[in-house]
C-alpha cells in the first residue's frame, strides 16, 4: 500500500493518540493520589504513612519491597519483619531516614530466655551509628572471669546458669569456650552506657530497641516530595527513581505548578499532544514523499526532517529521558552571551578549552566548550548524568550544558584556586600548601570518593583520579571533577566490567591494565587516590626522572624506606610537629596503592584512618608493582 493511501489511516489514529495520552495522563495523577501522605495511627504512634512504608490500605507501588507495616490487632503494636525476624517499631523519623526498632521477643519479657543475632537486610537498612553492640555470652562456668564482663542477674535466676554481657568483645576469645552460646545484639548507645554504669536493668535496655536507617530513596526521594510529588516504586525497574506529578510527569522531581490547576493543564497537554502528533506525521509524510522525489537539498532535509546522526540520536534520547536528573541546559547562543564570545580564556586541553563565564545573577562560571566528541558520546553523556545525579561539598556543580547541533559544552562553578595540579610541582616555596593545607584537601577529596561509592542511590567509579582533576574553590576546598571516564553501577554490584582500560598512566590501579591482579570495582579510585596523596606529600610525581640517586626515582618505594627504618622525617624538610600529618598522608597513600585490589581499604575506611591516631596506622607491605628500572636514572 502507497503512503498516499496510508495517510487518511493515520489521520483517523490521531483521536485515539490523544485519548490515550490524556488516559495515560489520568492514571498517573490516579497514582499520586493513591501515594500521597496518610495520617495513620498504631497504639501509642501517629505518623504520616508515606514511601518507602506501606501499610494494607496503600497500593503496592506507594511503598519500597521490604517496608511493609503491619498493626497488631489493628490497635496496639506496629512492626515490620526484617530477614525473617518481626520487630516492634518504637519510632519512625522520616525526616533523618531513622527507625527504631525492638525484637518482638521482648516486648512481653524483660528476661527473654532465647537470644539470636541481630541481621538487616543491608541492601536497603545500615545500622545508625549512635548503636552499641551488645555481646551476650550465655549459659557458662562460674569461674574466673574477665573484669569487662558483666552479669545477667535475671537469667541466672530463671536458668540457674551465669550469662554475662560485654560491650567489648577483644580479648574475650579464650572465654567464648565455657559459655554456650554467644550473640550479639545492637541496642542504643545511650542506654549501653546507663547498663554499664549500673543505672537501668538489663531488660530495659532490650526494650528501649536500636536504630536503622533506610537506603530507599535517600536523596532522590526529598527532591521529589519539596518539587511537590511523591515518591514510588516501579517493580519493572527498581532502580527508576519514580516520582509521582499533580500534573503527571514520573521521573526526577515535579515542575513548578499550581494544583488547583491541574484539570486545565491536562486538558492542554491532551491538546498540545494532539496537535503535535498531526505536525509530526504531516512531517514524516512530506520527508518521505520529498526524499523519493529527490526535489530538495540534503541540508534542507536534515532541517525539516529531523535526520541526525546515531550519534546526536543516543545524546538526544538520553538527555530527554534523564532531563529532571540533569542541569540546566542553555542554548549556544546563551554560552556565548555567559563568556562574552569566548574572551576570557583558562586553559586548554585535548577536549577542548576552557573559558571564564558570568551567568546573569552574576555568579562565576567556567565554561569547558569541547572540540570533540569520541565514539558515541559517552564521555559527554557521562559528564552531565554523572555530576547531574550527586550533591556534596567536594563534588564539582555542574551549573549547565550545551547540547545544541555540533556544539558542546559544560558549565561548572568557577574556581579560582584551579587544579590541585599546580600547588604539587612546583619549586618556589612560596606556592606550596602547608601540611595542614594538603591533609584537609586530602581528606576532602576522600570524603568526596565515599559519597560517590556510597552515599549517591547509583554508585559512581570516577576512574581518573588525580591531581588536575582536582578543582580548590576560594577556601582550598577541594572538588573532584572531570567525570568523562565514570562508571555506574548499584551497590549490588561489587565488580565492574569495562571495554577496555581507562584512565591516566600512572593513577590506573594494575587491574584495570589486567585482570591477572583482580577485579575491577571501586577500589580502583582506591588506587588512583592513594597514587595522588602520595605525590602530595612528596611534592613532585612519583617517578622523578632528574632524582640524584636511582633509590629516589620511584617515592612510593623511596618513602617506603625510609619509613621501615624508622627514620626522623625532620631530615627531609618535615617539621617536627607536622611530622604526624605527613607520616598520616604516606601511610593511607601506601595502603591504598597496594597490588591486589582486595588488600586496598575501601574508602569508607580510608576515612576511617584519616580521622584516626597515628598510632593505629601500620606500615603496609611494600608496593613492588609498576617502579621503574633501577638500572640507570635515563632509561
Amino acid at each position: 500500500m502507497s503512503l498516499q493511501h496510508l495517510f487518511p489511516f493515520l489521520l483517523l489514529l490521531l483521536p485515539f493518540s490523544c485519548l490515550l495520552s490524556v488516559s495515560s495522563s489520568q492514571a498517573t495523577f490516579q497514582r499520586y493520589l493513591d501515594c500521597l501522605p496518610v495520617p495513620f495511627t498504631c497504639g501509642d504512634l501517629h505518623i504520616n504513612i508515606s514511601y518507602p512504608f506501606r501499610i494494607d490500605s496503600r497500593r503496592d507501588y506507594c511503598g519500597y519491597p521490604g517496608f511493609y507495616l503491619n498493626c497488631t490487632n489493628n490497635t496496639t503494636t506496629l512492626t515490620i519483619t526484617m530477614s525473617g525476624t518481626l520487630y516492634v517499631i518504637k519510632d519512625l523519623d522520616y525526616f533523618n531516614h531513622i527507625i527504631t526498632i525492638m525484637n518482638s521477643d521482648f516486648s512481653n519479657h524483660t528476661c527473654p530466655l532465647t537470644y539470636t543475632n541481630t541481621t538487616i537486610d543491608t541492601t536497603i537498612f545500615e545500622f545508625y551509628n549512635q548503636n552499641q553492640m551488645l555481646n551476650l555470652y550465655l549459659n557458662c562456668s562460674s569461674l574466673s572471669i574477665p573484669s569487662s564482663l558483666m552479669s545477667i542477674p535475671c537469667l541466672l535466676e530463671k536458668t540457674g546458669n551465669h550469662s554475662y554481657f560485654s560491650l567489648l568483645s577483644d580479648g574475650l576469645q579464650g572465654f567464648l569456650r565455657r559459655c554456650s552460646s554467644t550473640v550479639i545484639i545492637p541496642v542504643k548507645k545511650e542506654a549501653a552506657d546507663r547498663l554499664s554504669n549500673n543505672s537501668t536493668a538489663f531488660g530495659d535496655v532490650l526494650q528501649e530497641g536500636f536504630m536503622v536507617k533506610w537506603i530507599a530513596g535517600r536523596g532522590w526521594c526529598s527532591f521529589c516530595t519539596n518539587s511537590g510529588g511523591v515518591c514510588a516504586y516501579d517493580g519493572n525497574d527498581p532502580l527508576d527513581q519514580t516520582c509521582y506529578c499533580p500534573y503527571g510527569s514520573t521521573t526526577g522531581v515535579c515542575s513548578n505548578g499550581v494544583t488547583n490547576r491541574i484539570k486545565k493543564k491536562r486538558i492542554i497537554i491532551g491538546a498540545l499532544t494532539g496537535v503535535a502528533a498531526i505536525i509530526t506525521l504531516i512531517f514524516i509524510c512530506l520527508c518521505y514523499s520529498y526524499r523519493k522525489r529527490q526535489q530538495y537539498s540534503s541540508a534542507l532535509l536534515d532541517i525539516v526532517c529531523w535526520r541526525n546522526t546515531s550519534k546526536d540520536q543516543i545524546i538526544e534520547t538520553f538527555l530527554q529521558k534523564h532531563g529532571t536528573l540533569t542541569p540546566k541546559r542553555y542554548s549556544y547562543p546563551e554560552v556565548k552571551k555567559i563568556t562574552r564570545s569566548f574572551q576570557h580564556k583558562l586553559g586548554q586541553g585535548g577536549f577542548g578549552s576552557v573559558f571564564k563565564g558570568n551567568l546573569s545573577n552574576g555568579h562565576d562560571v567556567a565554561v569547558k566548550l569541547l572540540n570533540r566528541i569520541d565514539g558515541d558520546g559517552e564521555e559527554f553523556l557521562n559528564e552531565v548524568a554523572s555530576i547531574g545525579r550527586t550533591s556534596h561539598i567536594n563534588i564539582v556543580s555542574l551549573v549547565g550544558f550545551c547540547f545544541q547541533g555540533s556544539q558542546r559544552a559544560l558549565i561548572y562553578d568557577f574556581m579560582p584556586n584551579g587544579s590541585l595540579e599546580k600547588y604539587i610541582y612546583v619549586e618556589d616555596p612560596k606556592t606550596m600548601l602547608g601540611w595542614e593545607k594538603l591533609f584537609q584537601i586530602a581528606s576532602g577529596i576522600a570524603r568526596g570518593l565515599e559519597y560517590l561509592h556510597r552515599g549517591c542511590n547509583t554508585k559512581i567509579v570516577h576512574f581518573d583520579i588525580k591531581p588536575h582533576n582536582i578543582l580548590l574553590d576560594e577556601n582550598f576546598c577541594p572538588k573532584i571533577s572531570d567525570f568523562g571516564l565514570a562508571k555506574f553501577g548499584t551497590h549490588k554490584e561489587s565488580i565492574l566490567s569495562l571495554a577496555g582500560a581507562r584512565g591516566t598512566i600512572g593513577y590506573i590501579a594494575p587491574e584495570v591494565f589486567s585482570r591477572n591482579f583482580g577485579t575491577i570495582s571501586s577500589k580502583s579510585d582506591v588506587y588512583s587516590y592513594g597514587m595522588m596523596i602520595l605525590e602530595m606529600a612528596g611534592g613532585r610525581k612519583n617517578v622523578k626522572v632528574t632524582a640524584d640517586r636511582t633509590s629516589e626515582i620511584y617515592f612510593p618505594h623511596w618513602i617506603y624506606e625510609h619509613l621501615d627504618e624508622d627514620e626522623d622525617m625532620e631530615h627531609y624538610g618535615v617539621t617536627t610537629d607536622k611530622q604526624d600529618i605527613a607520616r598520616k598522608l604516606i601511610l593511607v597513600g601506601l595502603w591504598c596503592i597496594q597490588i591486589r585490589p582486595e588488600s586496598r581499604p575501601t574508602m569508607t575506611k580510608v576515612v576511617e584512618m584519616l580521622e584516626g591516631s597515628i598510632n593505629d596506622l601500620q606500615l603496609p607491605p611494600k608496593p613492588y608493582l609498576f617502579s621503574p628500572s633501577r638500572s640507570s636514572p635515563s632509561t
